[in-house]
């Protein structure tokens, strides 16, 4: 009866063991599955709401009979998606890109299928808000800062002050010591590029200014150097 007992014993331990393996195998694979799920369903709610605002575009187009400026297509959104902070839900950055056509249209750059264009579109921008976020912190401070942190896509994205440029020419996916989003720049005149960039070792930058900056999303890297314009895998044929 002890045996009996015991042996009972180990196969109800054995049992409560092969149930929390089972419980811990199932959240792992429904972790990823949840998430890839949320975001098809961002996806799709992000699709119809560039869709309502094309439809916009065109319909203002063939109205006018004349090519828009970005300024009034952007006002031909807010008519069309009245009391819409943002248009795309999940928050991402709205481009608006002329079409063959002379058509403005949106282009969102967290949900676009085109991952190439995505990467242009958002490294621009993330180099022009760069640009604005350091003329304002110097109108208080004086010492270039080791980061400055911008808004895109409606996340934090922090842009890291760098003497030399970073080994980085793809997305971080496929580059070892980089992960998820990143983005990094370099100044006219500081250190390894003082003789690349600045005017004075025949560069096109003035001294302090920005005149490096990458910025490289999981899937590709755009790189921007003031003397030679965009480059990275984004830009590759």
């Amino acid at each position: 009866m002890k045996y009996l007992n015991n042996h009972q014993g180990y196969i109800n331990r054995l049992i409560a063991v092969l149930l929390v393996l089972v419980a811990i195998m199932l959240v792992i694979v429904s972790v990823p599955l949840r998430k890839a799920f949320q975001y098809r369903s961002e996806c799709i709610a992000c699709e119809q709401a560039m869709k309502s605002a094309g439809d916009g575009l065109i319909i203002e187009y063939l109205h006018r009979q004349k090519e828009d400026n970005v300024e009034e297509a952007r006002n031909t959104i807010l008519e069309v998606m009245p009391a819409r902070e943002k248009i795309c839900p999940s928050g991402g950055n709205v481009y608006l890109i002329k079409n063959d056509h002379g058509v403005y249209e949106p282009i969102c750059g967290l949900h676009n299928s085109d991952k190439v264009l995505r990467t242009r579109l958002n490294a621009s921008c993330a180099l022009d808000l760069l640009k604005e976020t350091r003329r304002n912190y110097f109108k208080k401070n004086e010492n270039e800062p080791e980061a400055l942190t911008i808004t895109l896509n409606s996340k934090p994205l922090k842009c890291l002050h760098v003497t030399k440029e970073e080994m980085i020419h793809r997305g971080t996916d496929t580059t070892n010591g980089y992960k998820g989003t990143v983005a990094y720049y370099g100044v006219a005149g500081d250190f390894t590029f003082s003789a690349k960039y600045s005017k004075k070792g025949n560069g096109d930058a003035a001294e302090g200014d920005i005149c490096y900056f990458v910025y490289a999303d999981k899937d590709h890297c755009a790189i921007w150097r003031s003397n030679d314009g965009w480059s990275g895998d984004a830009y590759e044929e």
